[in-house]
């Protein structure tokens, strides 16, 4: 299977693996991402549902919910490979826009 993200979805998927984001029970749209400054904190329910059905992030089994039922989210085996690759891109293609434009015998 082929997975195909956008950079925002590669940035909340490398905000889960941050820990900043968490489901909340006591909203309808249950998923917020920690960010920062005001409000601090921003709905990820719809932005984190195609990371759900590519199996890239889900609860944190290990970790109980608080006395809210507050719990995160972690990235699973395939989204860390998944984040490790989109990274390793990122990387390569920063790289590739650092090297010089021109070259030839005269330079």
């Amino acid at each position: 299977m082929r997975i195909t993200l956008d950079e925002p979805q590669v940035d909340l998927l490398a905000a889960v693996d941050a820990g900043n984001v968490h489901t909340d029970p006591r909203f309808t749209l249950p998923d917020f991402e920690r960010v920062p400054g005001e409000p601090g904190h921003r709905r990820a329910t719809q932005r984190l549902q195609p990371l759900k059905d590519y199996r890239l992030v889900e609860l944190d089994p290990d970790t109980p919910p608080d006395r809210w039922g507050v719990r995160p989210y972690r990235l699973t085996g395939l989204g860390e490979r998944v984040l490790a690759e989109a990274r390793e891109q990122e990387a390569a293609d920063r790289a590739g826009e650092a090297e010089p434009a021109a070259s030839g015998p005269d330079r």
